[in-house]
């Protein structure tokens, strides 16, 4: 038996601002994915952005999936990150080396290292 992530889905209250967000960030592509879904294709792996007008970051963003982004330059990526709309909140390392941990627009945590 196989099975593989066929996808990653992200709640948002503002599903255009967030799969822009990730697509820029990932160098990818919007596409409409039908019923205000919204597919960030051309990534590792399909983002799916759902509508969630009922989702509350200061409540879900702790529970909510984050993102662990392996980057080539993370100082160049972290500022590319930040001009798009997320927000440092701390530098981490530990014995598997260093990342930085931001805030993408809708609040969800994320690394880049």
């Amino acid at each position: 038996m196989t099975v593989r992530l066929s996808a990653v889905t992200l709640n948002s209250t503002d599903p255009p601002r967030t799969a822009a967000f990730w697509a820029a960030a990932l160098g990818a592509q919007v596409a409409d994915g039908g019923n205000g879904f919204l597919h960030v294709r051309g990534a590792a792996a399909l983002l799916i952005v759902q509508p969630a007008p009922h989702r509350d970051p200061a409540r879900h963003a702790e529970t909510d999936v984050h993102l662990d982004l392996d980057a080539d330059d993370p100082a160049a990526t972290v500022a590319r990150l930040v001009a798009l709309g997320a927000v440092v909140e701390a530098e981490r390392s530990d014995s598997h080396g260093s990342w930085t941990v931001l805030r993408d627009p809708d609040g969800r945590a994320l690394c880049v290292g």
